[in-house]
């Protein structure tokens, strides 16, 4: 089921282009930028790894998934910090970059043949990294409710 989410959040941003853009694709090309996303991700985990949670992150897709079953309501509940985290790090830094890029908006003023594709970039951040909270928001429900699930059972 959560690997629905994640294919219905593609499918439907691409509709939203198509219906934004049209069908030429040179457009929907340009909403991806590599550069954007490997800062984001070098970005991210440090900051996972230094709020000691990298290795719960990576749990929990295990756990709300379902493959693998909690053996700890502690586990649980780390994976489920892991995941808010993780949500709160991508709209912090998505905004971060999205500033820090709309510096060099500001300094290509001077080109005006510059702006757009500048500004389009400096967007893209904000784009990722909303796009990376919609996809881990199931999962953070996910979680929450398997520590329901096991709190009840242990009752």
């Amino acid at each position: 089921m959560y690997l629905l989410s994640i294919i219905s959040v593609i499918l439907l941003t691409g509709m939203m282009c198509v219906i934004s853009f049209g069908l030429d694709l040179s457009y929907v090309a340009r909403l991806v930028d590599f550069p954007t996303v490997c800062l984001l991700l070098l970005f991210l985990i440090p900051l996972l790894i230094s709020g000691g949670l990298l290795k719960d992150f990576n749990n929990a897709f295990r756990l709300g998934m379902g493959k693998k079953a909690a053996e700890s309501l502690m586990e649980l509940k780390r994976a489920k910090e892991s995941v808010s985290l993780t949500i709160k790090i991508m709209l912090s830094l998505s905004v971060f970059v999205c500033a820090v890029q709309g510096i060099g908006v500001i300094y290509s003023m001077n080109d005006p043949w510059l702006l757009g594709p500048y500004f389009s970039m400096s967007l893209l951040s904000l784009v990722y990294g909303m796009g990376i909270a919609l996809i881990l928001l199931p999962l953070q429900a996910r979680l929450n409710i398997k520590i329901q699930e096991f709190i009840s059972e242990k009752e």
